[in-house]
């Protein structure tokens, strides 16, 4: 009897994620689908309990579950990369090791859209920001409204897809360019890379958790904040050649409002009181305001 195609893969990379790696896995397991998937879970050498809890899960549901250990860390964009290229379903999900699932029937819906609609090469939906180890209120992470169909240019300006809803068409991407291993924000990239191929279609349902901790670089602020820009600048430089520039103006707006926001980062982490006074302007010039509309 040969083996059921596998509609969904879920690409799941972790690295020393022993706190979050249960609940992950966890959240792929209990989806209820009428169709078969595969995760594929990389491990990238973690230097905790990670390994261990993979294998046990592993001998466990050998059918669904196929690890990928690997023999020394090649760092999170490497992973990334290469742990695409060993799924095999015809929709790729992603789900990152310290983020998870809380629908069960999350992948039955995306499926069912990306099924009947074939201009869409990502559809992604809401999900809870859940800070741990760091200060913050839990929150949506698309708090603004977001549109229902979004297409290339919409990406350009903003990143406002969560990693951990993503669902998209594994032929989509079957030619990545060479400059992803050169990036930090892959996800980012593929963003840009689908809204090429189709459309991107937003469900506003909050299906996932995205964790932001002391341990991610998304987490952090000050020079992780930093980082992240700079990175993201990189990406949009290689896109904008990538495109042969036709997207130059909308490309070089973002990059410039990025640059405007490093400064002000720059300065914050310099003079820490200059977010107080930065914070004081702004809800003098909101009264003002207010007095005058009251006139």
């Amino acid at each position: 009897m040969e083996d059921p195609i596998i509609k969904v893969s879920i690409h799941m990379i972790t690295y020393n994620h022993e706190k979050y790696i249960r609940q992950a896995i966890d959240g792929v397991l209990m989806q209820k689908a009428n169709f078969p998937i595969e995760l594929i879970i990389s491990d990238d050498c973690s230097t905790d309990g990670t390994r261990t809890i993979i294998n046990q899960y592993a001998m466990k549901y050998s059918e669904v579950i196929k690890p990928i250990y690997r023999t020394k860390n090649i760092g999170p964009t490497a992973n990334f990369v290469d742990t695409l290229y060993h799924c095999t379903g015809k929709y790729i999900a992603i789900c990152e090791g310290d983020d998870y699932w809380i629908d069960k029937f999350k992948l039955q819906k995306q499926v069912d859209f990306m099924d009947k609609n074939f201009k869409f090469s990502l559809c992604f939906h809401n999900a809870l920001i859940k800070h741990e180890g760091i200060s913050g209120k839990d929150s949506l992470f698309c708090e603004e409204r977001i549109k229902e169909i979004s297409e290339i240019e919409d990406v350009i300006e903003k990143w406002y897809i969560p990693s951990a809803s993503m669902l998209l068409r594994n032929e989509s991407i079957s030619l990545l360019p060479k400059w992803i291993n050169d990036i930090y924000n892959c996800d980012y990239a593929l963003h840009l890379l689908l809204a090429l191929n189709g459309k991107i279609k937003f469900i506003n349902e909050v299906m996932a958790v995205y964790r932001k901790n002391s341990g991610a670089l998304s987490g952090g602020i000050g020079k992780n904040h930093l980082y992240v820009n700079y990175q993201i600048i990189k990406l949009l430089k290689y896109f904008n050649e990538f495109t042969t520039y036709i997207y130059f103006d909308k490309i070089n707006q973002r990059i410039v409002n990025i640059e405007k926001e490093n400064k002000y980062l720059i300065i914050r982490m310099k003079y820490p009181i200059y977010k107080y006074l930065h914070k004081k302007i702004w809800i003098s010039k909101i009264k003002s305001i207010y007095s005058k509309i009251l006139l």
